[in-house]
């Protein structure tokens, strides 16, 4: 029951943390000016104490203590009770000090940061005038004046509860910052030890040394705060402390630089890994890595509880240390593995691209041979087709005497392909020799032959004999669909035309013509496609250079 009520309790209080704090400031004014020397007014301390551990923002105030952190507790608040005195007083109000200064540090909300900075100043003055002259009866303050102000100081604490304040996020790192406030306890340290020395050095009295001190102290924080950001056109001092905090004894760029050097000597992403754990050993705060990179695992060094993991699609690494890592640490090393993992996905990929170009190339070798082997065995049916046919004998073996051999010569060629898919070497013939061959190839056909070549012109033979039977071919399988279609096929200026006087190609098949394997009626939907590619492999340029209903033309010329 009891428990349930200090549970409700403690909540309700942790949500005013203006009133907690303002509550802990008067119980230490009353305790710093004079009050420590009374033993009943003594127990305020233990009372100060409870109201501070409610307001502080590490750990949650309402948190249940286990026993053993209860026995601990009640030893060290019975012996800060019985030691209690001015030093104590000093070393506590400059650590409350640091506290609320990281908080004010923390805070964006205008009124909750005025706030603070209300009771920053009221415990400072808690501290020189209230603590110090309680230290050593050397330090001399007026006892009226010390005496008006022990009255009429706490009627500024009603004020604190003026500024609206958030319950803090005790779970957030950022409620509270380690290094802001190491930095305001060892400035309000220098403020005292030197206003302390002043007056021993100078002889003079307090109040001159407080103000002296304090001029001092402002001055050298001027320059400091000019030297952290300055405007002249350098980084300052800021810069430089946080690149060496950030690097943690290994620099950012060594270590990017490590990684370059591993990946130009490893092109293997498995072997830049190894090479990259290797190198994560070396550094001084890691006592063990392990890894697991798809069906591989590994590990080195020790396997400590104190650990932080990387992980990206299948990879994942695992850094351990001897001790608990900061926030800091674990933000560096966070980094540095996120980078071993992004250049080892980057191998990753490059190695599975090569491997895509790899078997797109087996790939379009195969598409390109058997489209070859199509031709080749559309013209054996074409003689095959002229050898039925009724006529002389000695004409039909002339056709095939002449044809055999070329097809012969073609389809070893074809093979060569597909044992060496390498760029073959297109070996330039007459033109005209070329083209009298060719007529004479599909004389048996009805198609219209146009033009002659020039004298002296010599071409590719081997890229006219595909393009040209590919276009041949496209024709008469079109004639096929439209019954009548009258076929083309002209020659001149060492460029090459396949006309008919049938419908037009459609826009989107058009498009992506030379371009794509498209769709096919009649065939393997590669033909251009590949006819393509292998004129500009030659210099030459496949178009459709007319696409109009009753006038599709496709034209093989050299390159412009």
């Amino acid at each position: 029951m009891n428990s349930g009520i200090i549970g409700v309790t403690a909540r309700r209080l942790a949500g005013w943390p203006h009133f907690l704090l303002a509550t802990h400031l008067f119980m230490l004014h009353t305790l710093a000016f004079g009050g420590w020397q009374i033993p009943a007014v003594r127990l305020l301390w233990v009372v100060a104490l409870g109201v501070f551990l409610i307001w502080q923002p590490f750990v949650t105030g309402e948190k249940r203590i286990e026993w053993r952190q209860g026995v601990v507790l009640f030893a060290l608040v019975l012996a800060s009770t019985l030691l209690l005195g001015p030093w104590l007083l000093l070393v506590w109000c400059g650590a409350l000090a640091a506290a609320i200064g990281g908080r004010v540090l923390g805070t964006e909300r205008r009124p909750e940061r005025s706030g603070y900075l209300l009771a920053f100043g009221y415990l400072i003055c808690i501290i020189v005038l209230g603590v110090v002259p309680e230290i050593s009866p050397v330090v001399a303050l007026d006892p009226l004046l010390r005496g008006v102000l022990a009255r009429f100081m706490p009627l500024v604490l009603p004020f604190l509860l003026i500024f609206p304040a958030q319950a803090p996020q005790r779970k957030s790192p950022q409620a509270f910052d380690l290094f802001y406030g190491v930095m305001v306890f060892l400035i309000l340290a220098v403020f005292v030890l030197g206003s302390l020395a002043y007056m021993l050095v100078a002889g003079a009295g307090y109040v001159e040394a407080l103000v002296k001190t304090s001029l001092t102290v402002a001055g050298a924080l001027l320059v400091v705060a000019w030297a952290w950001n300055p405007h002249g056109g350098f980084a300052g001092i800021g810069a430089a402390i946080s690149r060496s905090m950030m690097s943690l004894g290994m620099p950012l760029e060594d270590w990017l630089a490590g990684l370059a050097e591993e990946s130009e000597r490893y092109a293997d992403p498995a072997l830049f890994l190894d090479a990259v754990i290797l190198r994560l050993q070396e550094i001084p705060w890691v006592v063990g890595v392990s890894w697991s990179a798809g069906q591989r695992l590994g590990c080195f060094g020790l396997q400590t509880a104190y650990a932080h993991t990387c992980a990206a699609n299948d990879v994942s690494l695992r850094v351990h240390f001897r001790q608990a890592p900061s926030p800091a640490m674990d933000w560096h090393v966070e980094w540095l593995l996120r980078l071993v993992v992004e250049f080892y996905l980057v191998k990753l990929q490059t190695h599975q691209l090569q491997r895509m170009g790899y078997v797109q190339a087996i790939y379009e070798t195969g598409a390109r041979v058997t489209h070859d082997v199509k031709n080749l065995l559309q013209s054996l049916q074409a003689l095959c087709y002229a050898a039925n046919q009724p006529g002389d004998p000695a004409q039909v073996a002339a056709l095939l005497g002449r044809q055999l051999p070329q097809i012969t010569d073609r389809l070893k060629s074809t093979l060569d392909k597909l044992q060496s898919p390498q760029l073959e070497y297109v070996e330039p013939v007459s033109a005209a020799a070329w083209w009298r061959e060719f007529k004479q190839r599909y004389a048996h056909l009805p198609v219209a032959w146009q033009g002659e070549a020039g004298a002296g012109e010599a071409l590719p033979g081997a890229l006219f004999d595909s393009v040209a039977e590919n276009l041949l071919q496209n024709a008469l399988a079109k004639r096929q669909r439209q019954p009548g279609l009258a076929i083309s096929v002209r020659f001149a200026d060492a460029s090459l035309t396949v006309a008919d006087d049938g419908s037009a190609i459609a826009p989107s098949l058009s498009c992506a013509l030379f371009r794509e394997p498209v769709m096919s009626e009649d065939g393997l939907g590669i033909g251009l496609y590949h006819a393509a590619r292998q004129a500009e492999a030659s210099g030459y340029l496949l178009a459709l250079s007319d696409n109009q209903p009753g006038a599709v033309a496709f034209t093989l010329a050299p390159r412009p």
